[in-house]
């Protein structure tokens, strides 16, 4: 048995003839490029279509182009590997600095997904994971990327569901509003055990050339080595201005 999925297949092929033609192209031409029977890449266009991949730019003749979606994509992943290649000695001497667990997260979805990760050399550490994906609305990296997206999006998101995970996590959708205001006023958010009873954050935003945030970096303690109300004296400044320098690498003006 195959373990391909021709239809993938089929679709991939349809997206590259359609990305490589100067031109708008019918069903036929696509057909005959492909060696593709007329019937199957009518089906397979349908399906672009209505995922939003390719467009009917001509309906008098079934004419098609790429819509910018692969593009989104592309730059969605560039963004992710340039940030990477720029923050690394940042993120990594910021660990060294102060030995605690270290990190850099981008927006996943609905969730905040750690592509760096340095682990704490404290006798008493908390423990994160690279490639781990974390709540939004209860991790201080979380709450700086959702300050800063769109309002649409953080309507949406704050439309869904919460756990209480303990007594400091804010899942009232006012409160958290409040929260998110007062992170971009202040340029950085805190994480007051709102994730983990032991566990304290702080993180800042990372922007690039656009002024969009496109990461956020920070640092999780454990209680017994800072509080919410020193965290920024014991390291906090210090990765607000580390993000600050990731950002001016990335284009960002103050």
């Amino acid at each position: 048995m195959s373990n391909f999925a021709p239809a993938v297949d089929w679709a991939v092929k349809l997206i590259e003839i359609i990305a490589e033609s100067d031109e708008a192209l019918g069903i036929s031409a696509i057909s005959r490029i492909a060696g593709i029977n007329k019937n199957m890449v009518f089906r397979v266009i349908n399906s672009l279509e209505a995922a939003g991949w390719v467009y009917c730019e001509d309906p008098a003749e079934k004419k098609y182009r790429l819509t910018m979606r692969p593009f989104q994509i592309t730059r969605k992943a560039a963004e992710r590997l340039s940030i990477n290649n720029v923050a690394t000695p940042f993120v990594h001497a910021l660990w060294k600095r102060h030995g605690e667990s270290t990190y850099l997260g981008i927006l996943q979805e609905d969730k905040l997904l750690y592509i760096q990760h340095f682990d704490s050399v404290q006798d008493v550490r908390i423990a994160g994971a690279l490639g781990g994906a974390y709540e939004l609305y209860c991790s201080a990296p979380g709450k700086v990327m959702l300050a800063y997206a769109p309002d649409a999006y953080v309507e949406d998101y704050l439309s869904l569901p919460r756990v209480q995970r303990t007594a400091n996590t804010i899942t009232d959708a006012d409160a958290l509003r409040s929260e998110l205001h007062r992170i971009r006023e202040q340029g950085y958010a805190l994480d007051r055990e709102e994730f983990g009873n032991g566990i304290i954050c702080i993180a800042a935003p990372i922007f690039d050339d656009s002024d969009h945030v496109i990461a956020a970096m920070g640092c999780s303690l454990s209680t017994v080595n800072a509080s919410a109300d020193n965290i920024l004296e014991v390291c906090g400044n210090d990765v607000i201005e580390t993000a600050r320098e990731i950002s001016r690498c990335c284009g960002h003006k103050e």
